[in-house]
């Protein structure tokens, strides 16, 4: 991360293209986005990225910086917590980076607010944000809870093992109940359960007889006839 004087990072102001020391760029800078900061905490559920904020805050305050976003972006984070007052909550929890998360910057701007070492920065972020939300004015729900952003949400959601669901037990089969002995007397049987008569295999069907040749004249190979002589060739 950059430091406040890092003479590497130049700027210059829009309407004329006079150099700006970057010291004093960034107090211009950190002033602007304390404003857009506040504008944004007035919209329950709101939160604005790194890059959004770093191009607002060159247009409001009119110096444009000659580096990426990613060079300074740390550093103006940084000037907007130090000049907060200490019983405000942390006006840059509401920037966050592409992917939705407040990244390693974050734990430096817990330090710079005089505030101890976080387990999880992404839920301190979110009860951050929603302090933000009742301090500067937010249409905040009723029974509304500090929430994290919906792609950092996502992700944790994803890396969770699945529930395991316990096995459904296998039916137990059906017995067929012994008919009772009332419905035994009625049938003119005795009480005691009935075996169950075998049945008959099936009787296989004959197979179907065959039909005597007929016997053909040796001559003319005509069917005889029941006398066997035949009447072409007598």
């Amino acid at each position: 991360m950059a430091i406040d004087d890092d003479s590497s990072i130049s700027a210059k102001r829009i309407s004329n293209d006079m150099p700006v020391p970057y010291a004093d760029a960034l107090d211009e800078w950190a002033v602007a986005a304390r404003d857009v900061l506040i504008e944004i905490a007035g919209v329950y559920g709101m939160f604005i990225t790194q890059a959004e904020l770093a191009l607002r805050v060159q247009n409001d305050s009119g110096v444009r910086a000659g580096k990426p976003v990613r060079l300074w972006i740390d550093d103006l984070l940084l000037a907007v917590t130090r000049n907060q007052n200490d019983d405000e909550p942390l006006l840059a929890s509401l920037c966050v980076r592409l992917d939705q998360s407040v990244g390693e910057v974050y734990l430096k701007l817990v330090e710079a607010a005089g505030r101890s070492r976080l387990d999880d920065v992404e839920v301190d972020a979110a009860h951050q944000r929603f302090a933000c939300y009742q301090r500067y004015g937010a249409a905040v729900p009723a029974g509304a809870r500090p929430t994290l952003t919906p792609r950092v949400s996502e992700k944790r959601a994803a890396r969770r093992p699945a529930k395991q669901t316990k096995p459904k037990a296998a039916p137990k089969p059906r017995t067929k109940s012994a008919p009772t002995a009332k419905a035994d007397s009625a049938a003119g049987a005795p009480s005691a359960t009935r075996a169950a008569k075998p049945k008959a295999a099936p009787v296989p069907k004959a197979a179907p007889k065959e039909e005597p040749k007929p016997k053909l004249c040796p001559t003319c190979f005509t069917v005889l006839p029941a006398n066997g002589e035949c009447g072409y060739c007598i």
